[in-house]
């Protein structure tokens, strides 16, 4: 018996070649929704239980900060899913700015689900929701002129379904810097649109605001590089 029922990766590819970090995303028999960077899976992770709670955590293999009274970074509660109407839950929604892609620097030995970027730019998005209604009343509502695709459509054992779709839309770059603090063995960090040197952005990172209960968690990943103190 397989101990999921979906286990996916995923990501955002330019023609070029530039991607996205790889996500992995899982569901297991008791309906728990789990969400990762592939590269961070060890270390921190995204959980949608069942039950509505929901969190952003350190792994039980990494542990608990000695700074923290438990695991979780965040915590908070997922909209309660529709049982009438066209509405669905979302409950995670990323963004994934083109010109903020990275040269790719390992191949992936297993297989990923590459959405193809939007145009310079503009933002990939992509969005978890989870539903009550089959897969082709989804395809209904969201109609063949939809700019959402569905990228995947996972039945859960508790009678709610786990929806993956992803659009491409508007977006504003805005660079960031990342200044090390005094002392500080991190170098000085630049998220920005712009690669004068050619480094291929090989930091990546993602965050976004802790969400009240009700809302969808709001990320964004963005690659970067370092540059001189």
């Amino acid at each position: 018996m397989k101990k999921n029922v979906l286990n996916v990766r995923l990501g955002i590819k330019r023609q070029d070649g530039y991607v996205s970090s790889i996500w992995r995303l899982w569901a297991t028999k008791h309906s728990d929704v789990y969400l990762a960077v592939r590269s961070l899976a060890g270390i921190t992770k995204y959980s949608f239980h069942q039950s509505g709670k929901c969190r952003s955590a350190f792994t039980s293999q990494y542990g608990k900060p000695r700074n923290m009274d438990d695991r979780a970074i965040f915590k908070w509660e997922r909209f309660e899913t529709p049982n009438e109407g066209n509405n669905v839950s979302r409950v995670a929604w990323i963004a994934f700015p083109t010109d903020y892609l990275s040269r790719e620097k390992v191949k992936e030995k297993k297989k990923v689900i590459w959405l193809e970027a939007a145009p310079s730019g503009s933002a990939t998005y992509i969005e978890l929701a989870y539903t009550y209604k089959t897969l082709k009343e989804v395809k209904e509502l969201l109609g063949n002129g939809s700019d959402r695709k569905i990228v995947s459509y996972t039945p859960l054992p508790n009678r709610e379904a786990l929806l993956v779709l992803y659009y491409h839309g508007e977006w504003e770059n805005n660079d960031m810097r990342s200044p090390a603090t005094e002392g500080s063995s991190f170098p000085d960090l630049e998220f920005s649109a712009e690669d004068p040197n050619d480094t291929g952005r090989p930091v990546r990172i993602t965050f976004g605001p802790a969400p009240k209960d009700g809302d969808a968690m709001i990320l964004q990943e963005l690659g970067g590089y370092r540059v001189e103190r």
